[in-house]
Formats: C-alpha cells, sequence, structure tokens
C-alpha cells in the first residue's frame, strides 16, 4: 500500500492563489478580471501535472 503524498510546496500555494481570488481581487487584478498572478499560479500547476504524468507519481 502506498502512503498519501504530500503536494510541493509551490504547487500548494498556487492553489491557494486560485482559491483566493476565487472571491477576492488583488492589486494586480485589472479591471476585465485577468490578474498576472493567477496566470502563473495556473501555468505552475499545468506544468507540474504534466510532469507528474510524464514521470508518473513517485
Amino acid at each position: 500500500m502506498q502512503g498519501h503524498r504530500e503536494l510541493p510546496y509551490l504547487i500548494e500555494l498556487a492553489w491557494r492563489c486560485l482559491d483566493h481570488h476565487r472571491d477576492r481581487r488583488c492589486d494586480k487584478c485589472t479591471g476585465s478580471g485577468f490578474c498576472p498572478v493567477v496566470e502563473a499560479a495556473r501555468t505552475r500547476i499545468r506544468a507540474w501535472r504534466r510532469y507528474r504524468s510524464v514521470f508518473g507519481r513517485r
């Protein structure tokens, strides 16, 4: 039986950023709803998922 692996710290922070922006805005958010911080978090999560799919869940 395999134990539960924790998320990498930066990925956990990226998810927290997305959760925060779901309800609130930050000072970097534009009027159209674009936020570079959210885009960076999404990019980081996508890259981690790609890495995990290639190298497996270790």
